[in-house]
């Protein structure tokens, strides 16, 4: 018997605009609020985009870096919202990495100081009315994805037990991306490493899932496969524009996979290191994926054969592969099948938001 068709429907409303150079195009005829992050933007590209932008640049605000947090999405949202309110036709535009990214996707959604912002963004849930903004993404990292995704990381640290938060209306996505690689030159060495990290994250966490198909599939190796071969090559030359923009090319590609499957169970062990041991995104996913490959080996024959073609070398193999390639970068692998409280933590995880789209979950 036949084996049934495979129908697929696959959608991604972001419009795209890629390539080297293409940051100096960008130009908007209508109102438009910035927010950038300080750290991220050139003296000489801030002052091509107020040039470009000119009388339409409503306002301008600085990401100073760290963590998205509950408390600076509230403190931007009434910085710009007044803003916004003038201008109902403006268009929010964030230059930087994930953080200042995620943070846009919050603030485009204007609201009211009656609708209790803080609160919404804990339930993830919109009120209503509310005025949505066209969002334009300007990624300065190679590595967050975020720029193709309707998600946003908040983390919660005002409350007791602070938490990671996901931010995901239906309507999340921005309208529009601008994905320069030359704008990740201004990166630091370390951040650009954890950024490519998280990206090899994103590609293998959309193999070893449970919504998986075959465009997520030919994305993500694609995307794996380009980190693991260049990122060495970066470190090396951080000035290398081919390893730049081979990183950034890997980053788009997986947050396309990525933004279809969701991340797993390296992603859901990740948010206490971040938030326990300040450990950045990518290196605190990163520790995680040898493990999280060895348990996503038994159920499926096709995410083996996904897996095997990583390395090129039998998927089984391919652990201690990924392991040896870590220890290069300076990341040192975790395990927690090592102890009963490890395997007691992984347990949980498998069975929170993220770690039921892993293979293995129960």
């Amino acid at each position: 018997m036949a084996a049934p068709a495979l129908h697929l429907a696959w959608a991604n409303p972001v419009r795209i605009h890629w390539g080297a150079g293409c940051f100096q195009e960008l130009a908007l005829h209508a109102p438009v609020v910035v927010l950038a992050d300080r750290a991220a933007l050139s003296y000489e590209n801030e002052t091509l985009l107020l040039e470009r932008l000119g009388q339409h640049c409503k306002a301008w605000s600085w990401f100073q870096g760290g963590l998205a947090t509950v408390a600076l999405a509230q403190t931007l949202g009434e910085e710009l919202w007044p803003v916004l309110r003038q201008h109902p036709d403006a268009t929010v535009l964030a230059i930087g990495g994930g953080s200042t990214l995620d943070l846009a996707k919050v603030i485009r959604y204007r609201m009211d100081e009656s609708q209790a912002a803080p609160d919404r963004w804990r339930s993830n849930t919109l009120p209503s009315p509310v005025q949505r903004h066209p969002l334009w993404l300007v990624p300065t990292t190679a590595g967050t994805g975020s720029e193709v995704t309707r998600w946003a990381t908040l983390w919660d640290t005002e409350i007791e037990v602070p938490a990671k938060l996901s931010w995901a209306p239906a309507e999340g996505y921005a309208e529009q991306a601008w994905v320069d690689p030359e704008l990740s030159h201004s990166c630091p060495l370390r951040q650009s490493r954890d950024c490519a990290l998280d990206s090899l994250a994103h590609a293998l966490e959309s193999l070893w899932n449970r919504n998986s198909n075959p465009i997520t599939e030919a994305l993500a190796l694609d995307a794996a496969r380009l980190v693991i071969a260049m990122l060495p090559v970066l470190l090396e030359q951080p000035g290398n524009r081919q390893a730049r923009s081979a990183l950034a090319r890997a980053s788009l590609l997986a947050g396309m996979a990525m933004a279809h499957t969701q991340t797993a169970l390296a992603h859901a062990l990740s948010y206490e290191l971040t938030l326990k041991e300040q450990t950045p995104h990518g290196e605190a996913c990163a520790v995680w994926l040898p493990m999280v490959w060895a348990l996503a080996l038994v159920p499926s024959p096709g995410c083996d054969a996904a897996l095997a073609r990583v390395f090129n070398v039998p998927a089984a193999e391919g652990v201690q592969c990924l392991r040896i390639w870590l220890e290069r970068l300076g990341i040192v692998p975790r395990d927690l099948l090592d102890s009963a409280a490890g395997r007691a933590t992984l347990d949980q995880e498998m069975r929170s938001a993220r770690g039921r789209n892993f293979i293995a979950s129960p």
